[in-house]
Parts: structure tokens; sequence; C-alpha cells
């Protein structure tokens, strides 16, 4: 997730990659009555493999979150309870009687302000950290969780690291002098950024 400008008013606290990898395997309940209008859809055949990619939770099974996300908002709440989430999402998953996202605020716990976008192109993306900004000046600080995990797949897959912003406003910045450290694979940038004009 490339981030595109910001006013001069939204700070960027924060940004990097989280360090869960995603895992894939064969479906296996790909004859699965959930799967028949995906698989009609997208024109595919009963005997056609179908892969799902996910995350290994703790009891080593396939989840569509990582565990690890519970403890790193947990982080982030501790620096600011009043959060507001923006989840970038893409592709289906097996059980579309339950969304992504709800699995997600359950997981990570999360009881406040939330945004789920789909975010399959370069134009949804900008559109979508527009909003980011948009709501970081108006809510003092908004969370970016961009998860380009492709939960079905027709085929085996490159995996794609989860990736976050944290933006804020100036007057959350101002209250703010220093950024929790979270656990990522590349540094994170350094609270009380300059502006960005």
């Amino acid at each position: 997730m490339s981030y595109l400008g910001q006013p001069a008013n939204v700070h960027l606290f924060a940004s990097g990659i989280l360090p869960y990898p995603s895992f894939q395997r064969v479906f296996t309940h790909a004859a699965s009555h959930c799967l028949q209008a995906w698989r009609t859809l997208g024109g595919l055949q009963s005997k056609d493999e179908i892969y799902e990619n996910g995350f290994v939770n703790d009891r080593g099974d396939m989840s569509l979150h990582a565990d690890g996300l519970r403890d790193d908002w947990q982080t982030v709440r501790n620096f600011d309870q009043n959060l507001t989430l923006v989840y970038l999402h893409r592709g289906q998953q097996s059980d579309a009687q339950s969304p992504v996202l709800q699995h997600l605020l359950h997981a990570i716990d999360h009881t406040g302000p939330v945004y789920a976008l789909r975010v399959e192109s370069r134009r949804a993306l900008k559109d979508a950290l527009d909003l980011a900004k948009s709501l970081a000046t108006q809510s003092g600080l908004v969370v970016v969780l961009s998860d380009p995990t492709d939960r079905l797949v027709t085929q085996p897959s490159r995996r794609r690291s989860l990736r976050f912003l944290v933006l804020g406003n100036r007057s959350t910045a101002q209250k703010k002098t220093a950024w929790p450290a979270l656990r990522t694979r590349r540094p994170m940038l350094k609270a009380q950024q300059k502006e960005h004009a």
C-alpha cells in the first residue's frame, strides 16, 4: 500500500508491514454448497481445485486473520482509545454469510468506528486513502489496515503482506509525543512526522 499525499493537517504517525505471512492450501471443502455460486460466477468446473489463503492460528488451524493482530491492536489502543479503523480487503471467502470484517472485529476486539472497503485497483486504493485522510482530519486517529489476502483463488498465488498506516490530525499530533512499537518487518516511521503540504 503506497501512501498518496496528505493534507497539511494530517500527520502520518506510523506505517509498516506486519510480520504475519499468509498460508495457502487446497480448499478441502471445495465441493461445498457455499462455493457453488462462486464456481458458477467464475465458470469453474466441480473438479477444478480451489485454494484458500489465511493465517495459521495458535491452534494450528487456518484462520481469516492473524492472531497477532489482537496484541497489535491493543498496543495501538493503549496509545489512544478513540480509534477509527479503515479496513481494506479484497476477494471472496468461503463463508459468504460471515463477512471478513466481522471476523476481524471479533479477533481484535474493536467496538469503535469502522469502515471496510474492497480495494482491488489503484483507483479504489486512492479513494480509500482519501477517505482515511478525511476521517483523520475529523476524528483524530485513524488506523488503515490493508489486507491484500485473496482468501479464495483458483491457482497458487504469491503471499502478500499486511500493511498499515496510522494517521492523525494536528490536534492529536500535538498531544502525542511517542508512538508505541509494533512488531513489523520494516521499521515504522517516527512519530511527529513533518507535515506534508
